[in-house]
C-alpha cells in the first residue's frame, strides 16, 4: 500500500493547470527556496493530518493568480487529490499483510484486467468572502468511485463519490518534520506523540490498572508518612478552604503517583545513558543536531513496531490497536543542524525505514548534500514559473538503463547535484573549464553563485542527454567543446559530433543544416564530413551556426591553448623560479629548436594527430609552453595561479572570441531571469 501520486488544483503556489506528482518509497523535493517544496508537503498533511488543527485549511492555501489582489476575488476553489496503490494485492505472497485492505476494499478502483487497484481520495475546498479576514471556508473528502481520466461529469454524480469518514482517514498518517526545529516545543510534542503510540501497541493486561493501583498505592503511604508532607497537605489543605468550600471538592490532596495506565503512556520520556553525570540525560538536555537524529530513530522504532504488529499470532508481545496501514513521514531539509559526514548515514536510515512495507520517506532539501545521495529517479525538480509564478514539477529524465550513458550521465549528477539548482548551467569539457569560466563570468559583475551559475564538466561525452536532461527541468544551458584542430577525431570530426547530437536532442535537421546557398546538407555528407580536409573558412562558418544553437567551440585547440595564447605573460609569471621549459635559440641553434618544436607539436597534437601544418608559427611555438603548462603540470593549479595575475580589464580586452561570445549568450539567457543578479545589471 503506497501513495503513488498526488495531484494539486489552485493549492497556494500551484495554480489553476493541474499538477501531477509521482512518489516513490523514498522521494525527494529539490528547488530553490520558495518553489514549492513545503506546498506539496502540506498538501498531503492537509488530507492525512492526524490532529483537526494539522488539516485545517486557510485562506493563504487558495492560489492567488499573478497580478490579481486577493481583494478582487469573492470566491476561490482547490483541490487536492491523493492516489494510493494496492501493489500487495498482485503479489502471491501469503506473509505480505495490509490492514488498510479491508478498510478501503470497497473503495477501490481499477483501469483494467490485471491492473493494480487504487484507491482516489480528493479533497475539495471552496472559499468565499465572509464577515472576517478568513472568510468562509467549507471541506470535503471523497472517495472517487470512477477510475483515473474520467470526465468531471463522471466524478460530480452522487453515485460515484462517498464522504470517507475519520477512521477511514486515520489508517494513513502524515509525520511531519518542519525546516525549523524548535526542540522545546515542536520535536518534544512531537516525540511525545510517537512515544505514546508506540506504548500503545504493547498488548497490556486487562488487569494493569488494577495492579499499578496496588503498588502505586505503597508508594504514595510512603511518601504521605513523611512528617514533612503530613503539614504541607495540611497547609495546603487550610488555604484551599478560605477560597472555595464546594462539597464536591473539599479535600486538596497530593499525589505523587498516577495509578492510571493512559496516564502513565501521557507523561512518559526517553533519557541517554551513560552521562558524565549521576543522572541519565533527558532530551531537552540534546544538542539540536542529536535532538533531530533522535526523532528519526523514533519514528523508524515505530514503523518497525507497527510492522510487527500485524502478526497477531499467540505469544504476540504487540498489537495492532491503531490501525494505522500507512505513514507517511515528510522531512523538510534533514541537513539541518546535523553535520555534514552524517548526512549519508540520515539518507541510508531513511531508505532502510521506507523499505519496512507501511512507510514512504518524504525529504526536501536545497542542498546538494542530500541530492549527491538520493537516487536521481527519485528526484522530483520544483522551479517557479517566471511568467506566472507558479510551481512547474519535472521528474528526472536519465537515459535507458541498459546502455553506459544511463551509469555515466547518473554518476555525473550525484558528482555535479548543484545543476539542479542553477539559473544556468555552462557545459565545459573539463577541470579547465572549472577554473577558468567563474573568472569570465566575474566581467559580469557577479559570480558564479549570484548569478545561479553553474560549470559541470562532461569530458564531452553524452553531450545529447545532458541536454534532454536540462531541457527537461527547463534550466537554461550552454555548452563548450575543444574544437582540437589536427587531433585525432578533431575539427571536421568535432563540429560533426556537435550537430548530431543537436539532432538527437530534437532540432530541426532542415533548418540545422540549411547551407548558404539554400540547399541542405546530405546525410552521406554529414557521415563523411570528420573525412573532409581542414579548411578554416568553412569550420568557422559552421562554428557560427552552432552558436546560434548555443555550443561554442574553444579554438583552434581547447581552452588552455586559448586562454595561453591570450595571457602568456601571465602565465609565464606562474612559473616557479629557475623553472620553465628551454627552448633552444631559433637562430643559433635551429636544428635543436626544430627538434624540440616537432616534439612539442607531436606531444600536443597526440597520437595519430597532425603535423601542425594548419597552425601559424607562432602557434606552434607556444606548444612548447603548453606541454610545459598543461602536460607536465597540473591544469587547474596553473590556471588558478596565472588567472589571478590577470586584471580585469586585460581580461576584457584580451579575452578569446570564443568565450567573449559564451559570455554574451550567458548574459542573454538570463538578463530576464527576476531571480538571477545578472538581469539586475
Amino acid at each position: 500500500m503506497k501513495i503513488s501520486k498526488v495531484k494539486l488544483k489552485n493549492f497556494r503556489c500551484f495554480g489553476e493547470e493541474e499538477t501531477v506528482i509521482n512518489l516513490a518509497n523514498i522521494t525527494a523535493f529539490i528547488g530553490t527556496n520558495s518553489s514549492g517544496k513545503t506546498a506539496v508537503l502540506q498538501a498531503l498533511l492537509k488530507v492525512f493530518g492526524s490532529s483537526t488543527k494539522d488539516r485545517e485549511l486557510e485562506r493563504a492555501d487558495f492560489h492567488i493568480p499573478k497580478g490579481k489582489s486577493p481583494d478582487e476575488i469573492s470566491e476561490n476553489k482547490l483541490s487536492i487529490e491523493v492516489i494510493v496503490e494496492f501493489q500487495e494485492l498482485q503479489v502471491e505472497d501469503q506473509t505480505i499483510q495490509n490492514c488498510g485492505i479491508p478498510v478501503f476494499f470497497e473503495r477501490m478502483v481499477v483501469n483494467d484486467t490485471g491492473k493494480i487497484p487504487y484507491v482516489r481520495f480528493k479533497l475539495e475546498s471552496s472559499w468565499s468572502q465572509g464577515n472576517t479576514p478568513e472568510g468562509n471556508i467549507e471541506t470535503k473528502l471523497w472517495y472517487i468511485l470512477v477510475p483515473e481520466g474520467s470526465s468531471s461529469e463522471e466524478e460530480q454524480k452522487e453515485e460515484n463519490r462517498i464522504e470517507v469518514k475519520n477512521y477511514e482517514r486515520s489508517s494513513i498518517q502524515v509525520i511531519y518534520v518542519p525546516a525549523v526545529r524548535d526542540p522545546s516545543t515542536q520535536l518534544k510534542s512531537a516525540t511525545g506523540t510517537i512515544l505514546w503510540r508506540i506504548m500503545h501497541k504493547i498488548k497490556w493486561p486487562e488487569n494493569i490498572n488494577i495492579e499499578l493501583s496496588q503498588r502505586t498505592k505503597m508508594i504514595d503511604q510512603l511518601l504521605e508518612s513523611q512528617p514533612g508532607v503530613e503539614s504541607i497537605k495540611k497547609i495546603i489543605g487550610e488555604e484551599w478552604k478560605k477560597y472555595h468550600r464546594d462539597i464536591r471538592y473539599t479535600e486538596a490532596n497530593i499525589k505523587f503517583s498516577s495509578d492510571e495506565l493512559e496516564d502513565i503512556l501521557k507523561k512518559i520520556e526517553v533519557e541517554f545513558l551513560p552521562s558524565v553525570t549521576t543522572k541519565g540525560y533527558k532530551i531537552d538536555s540534546l544538542g539540536d543536531g542529536l535532538r533531530s537524529l533522535f526523532y528519526l530513530s523514533l519514528v523508524g522504532s515505530l514503523l518497525r513496531i507497527d510492522k510487527e504488529a500485524n502478526d497477531d499470532t499467540e505469544g504476540a508481545v504487540f498489537c495492532n490497536g491503531s490501525n494505522v496501514a500507512l505513514t507517511i513521514l515528510e522531512v523538510e531539509e534533514p541537513e539541518n543542524h546535523v553535520s555534514p559526514h552524517l548526512m549519508g548515514k540520515i539518507i541510508d536510515n531513511l531508505s532502510s525505514i521506507a523499505q519496512i512495507g507501511n512507510a514512504q520517506i518524504i525529504l526536501t532539501s536545497h542542498t546538494p548534500a542530500i541530492v549527491k545521495r538520493v537516487d536521481p529517479e527519485a528526484i522530483r525538480y520544483l522551479r517557479i514559473n517566471n511568467d506566472t509564478y507558479c510551481s512547474i514539477l519535472n521528474e528526472i529524465k536519465l537515459p535507458p538503463q541498459k546502455g553506459e550513458a544511463y551509469k555515466y550521465i547518473k554518476e555525473a549528477i550525484w558528482a555535479y547535484p548543484e545543476i539542479y539548482f542553477a539559473r544556468l548551467v555552462i557545459l565545459g569539457e573539463g577541470d579547465s573549464e572549472e577554473i577558468v569560466i567563474p573568472k569570465v563570468i566575474q566581467l559580469l559583475d557577479t559570480g558564479l553563485d549570484a548569478s545561479g551559475i553553474s560549470v559541470v564538466p562532461l569530458g564531452g561525452r553524452h553531450v545529447n542527454h545532458f541536454w534532454k536532461l536540462l531541457d527537461s527541468l527547463d534550466i537554461p544551458y550552454v555548452t563548450l567543446l575543444d574544437l582540437d584542430t589536427e587531433r585525432n577525431g578533431g575539427a571536421w570530426g568535432r563540429i560533426k559530433y556537435a550537430i548530431t547530437q543537436l539532432i538527437k536532442n530534437g532540432s530541426n535537421k532542415d533548418k540545422l543544416l540549411r547551407l548558404e546557398n539554400g540547399n541542405v546538407l546530405s546525410d552521406d555528407s554529414l557521415n563523411k564530413m570528420h573525412k573532409r580536409e581542414i579548411n578554416k573558412v568553412e569550420i568557422n562558418t559552421w562554428i557560427k551556426r552552432l552558436e546560434e544553437y548555443d555550443v561554442f567551440f574553444s579554438a583552434p585547440l581547447d581552452i588552455d591553448f586559448m586562454m595561453l595564447e591570450s595571457f602568456l605573460d601571465e602565465y609565464k609569471m606562474a612559473i616557479p623560479k629557475n623553472g620553465g621549459p628551454h627552448i633552444p635559440n631559433k637562430i643559433t641553434e635551429l636544428d635543436m629548436y626544430n627538434e624540440k618544436l616537432n616534439k612539442a607539436v607531436k606531444a600536443t597534437l597526440k597520437e595519430n594527430g597532425g603535423n601542425g601544418e594548419t597552425y601559424t608559427p607562432e602557434q606552434k611555438e607556444l606548444m612548447i609552453w603548453y606541454n610545459y603548462f598543461f602536460l607536465g603540470r597540473g591544469k587547474p593549479s596553473t590556471h588558478i595561479i596565472a588567472t589571478s595575475n590577470i586584471d580585469k580589464e586585460k581580461l576584457q580586452r584580451n579575452m578569446p572570441a570564443p568565450l567573449k561570445n559564451l559570455l554574451a549568450a550567458v548574459k542573454r539567457k538570463l538578463q530576464d531571469d527576476p531571480f538571477s543578479d545578472i538581469s539586475r545589471g
